[in-house]
């Protein structure tokens, strides 16, 4: 649900698993991809420009689905990085779980996580979650996150906090 109230101080940008060996063999996942590429590159941006870090986590090691490529490790083609973007590796589906991904937000000054990535309805909301337990906020960046089907997006969409461009801009500008 897209939410204008914004609960905390200081928000970091963390993409959750956007690596090329979650790439979907799918009719519409180029396009649907695409697009989060898109919307990630301009949330990091807006990110970066005020100071926020800007998160990465990736996932090591073989997934539930096969990959045929020497590639999986690597991020969807256009996920644009910079230096001082900061990377935490995990082996769960929470990236909390067994990862210092708390010690990076709070040692950033940071009480709030402003999510993407992909699986959607697994790793993504599963993070999404969590946070609370490390007494981190956390919402979702519009258009960011994929799941595997556009039903299971708008079903992640429904059930959790989403900001739009518009409204991190303003947060990030003003802190309001």
């Amino acid at each position: 649900m897209i939410m204008e109230e914004i609960w905390g101080k200081k928000p970091a940008f963390v993409v959750i698993d956007a690596q090329r060996k979650f790439f979907l063999d799918r009719p519409d996942w180029k396009e649907r991809c695409a697009a989060a590429v898109k919307d990630v590159n301009e949330f990091s941006a807006m990110f970066r420009k005020a100071g926020n870090p800007v998160i990465f986590v990736k996932f090591k090691g073989p997934t539930c689905r096969p990959y045929e490529g020497e590639d999986g490790d690597e991020f969807f083609e256009g996920i644009e990085t910079r230096e001082g973007d900061i990377y935490v590796e995990k082996e769960n589906m929470n990236s909390f779980l067994d990862t210092n991904l708390e010690e990076v937000i709070k040692s950033n000054g940071c009480d709030i996580a402003v999510m993407a990535g992909t699986v959607a309805q697994y790793c993504v909301i599963s993070t999404y979650f969590a946070a609370f337990d490390h007494k981190i906020t956390s919402y979702l960046a519009q258009g960011t996150f994929l799941g595997t089907t556009p039903e299971t997006e708008a079903a992640v969409d429904c059930i959790c906090k989403v900001l739009t461009k518009e409204r991190t801009q303003k947060f990030l500008d003003t802190g309001e």
